[in-house]
């Protein structure tokens, strides 16, 4: 195969070879991700539309001209995985909760479909991920049937056929299990698919549901990932796997008791810290320990006066009168940089200015 590359164009450090026509398939058509592999030696790293032309980013600069491609079969294949794992993963939510895809878009460490409801039941989510499971291990033949649009009604579509399209509709069948018209990239099996694996759901604007999950290869990849995690915490907390979860929470209980314990010994301590302070006309100031200088400003009484609290990355202003914190604030800034702000009593600057530098700024 060819593409005749009309035009190379540069942006930055990034170089595009733009065609009319080009035999990669263009990345989120359809929200499924588009075609890799090789213009002569450069190496395409995505593709997309643009103007009308077809935009092919690669690793080098080209000359304009025709090119023997080569296509990234196991690229190809991880798409096809992921796009037929979807149509087998909306199908299994259609059929047994009548929960609809409004949306898909394919990734390389996920994919995710978006539904026309606000949540999805655990157990729907468990049952889907079963149904669609059984769907891959019965290794069911996956086939395009090309109809005209007149013909369409005599198949059961999963989704209504979108009113833009014309002439021949494609419709990829799974079995008798789903009928869905697409015309990206699926495997002749759904046995190729392997596993289908979901990870988690969150709330999206517009009262929808996004489904986050993995198949084939990507899977595995998250299967190991998460078991060598597992393992790591287990080695680490000295317990079991299945017993995990109760050290973990055991643990966390336990380091809840020693942060009150440490935040009422840092209040202790800031009773004596307080004697501590250094003057400068009416700017108190002190340098220490965060958990400790946090406790201050409660036993700080001088009226009129300025605190300042450091703890060797950021400055904490207390005033008590007579000083305007947000435009000491805005005035460091000014003048050495730094971020920050707050209100005419409070606030908080982080610089790494000397400590005198500020003070005479504030004295």
């Amino acid at each position: 195969m060819e593409v005749f590359v009309e035009k190379v164009e540069k942006e930055g450090d990034r170089y595009y070879a733009i065609s009319s026509n080009s035999p990669f398939y263009v990345d989120y058509k359809g929200g499924q991700l588009g075609d890799r592999g090789y213009i002569g030696n450069s190496r395409v790293l995505r593709v997309f539309e643009k103007d009308g032309k077809i935009y092919h980013e690669i690793d080098r600069e080209i000359e304009e001209g025709s090119y023997e491609i080569e296509i990234d079969e196991e690229h190809r294949n991880f798409v096809k995985a992921h796009h037929t794992a979807q149509h087998i993963l909306s199908a299994a939510l259609h059929e047994i909760a009548e929960i609809n895809t409004v949306g898909f878009r394919m990734g390389f460490e996920y994919t995710t479909v978006d539904l026309d409801v606000p949540f999805v039941n655990d157990m729907v989510l468990k049952e889907a991920e079963e149904l669609s499971n059984d769907v891959v291990k019965r290794c069911i033949n996956v086939e395009e049937v090309l109809v005209d649009r007149e013909d369409v009604g005599r198949f059961k579509l999963r989704k209504p056929l979108s009113e833009k399209v014309e002439g021949k509709v494609r419709i990829i069948k799974i079995g008798e299990f789903d009928y869905s018209p697409c015309g990206g990239f699926h495997v002749k099996n759904t046995g190729e698919i392997g596993v289908i694996k979901v990870l988690k759901q969150e709330k999206i604007k517009g009262n929808l549901t996004r489904l986050y999950f993995v198949a084939s290869s990507l899977a595995l990849k998250y299967f190991w990932k998460y078991n060598n995690i597992l393992r790591n915490i287990s080695k680490t907390l000295t317990s079991s796997i299945s017993e995990i979860e109760e050290k973990v929470s055991k643990t966390l209980d336990e380091l809840k008791m020693c942060a009150t314990k440490v935040d009422k010994l840092s209040s202790e301590l800031a009773k004596y810290k307080v004697k501590e302070l250094k003057k400068k006309g009416n700017v108190y100031y002190l340098e220490g320990e965060r958990n400790i200088l946090r406790y201050i400003p409660k036993y700080f009484d001088k009226e009129g006066a300025l605190l300042v609290l450091y703890d060797g990355r950021s400055y904490n202003f207390t005033s008590t009168g007579g000083y305007n914190v947000k435009k000491i604030i805005e005035q460091l800034k000014n003048i050495y940089g730094g971020s920050g702000g707050g209100s005419k009593v409070k606030g908080n600057y982080v610089s790494d200015i000397d400590f005198n530098r500020l003070l005479e700024v504030l004295v």
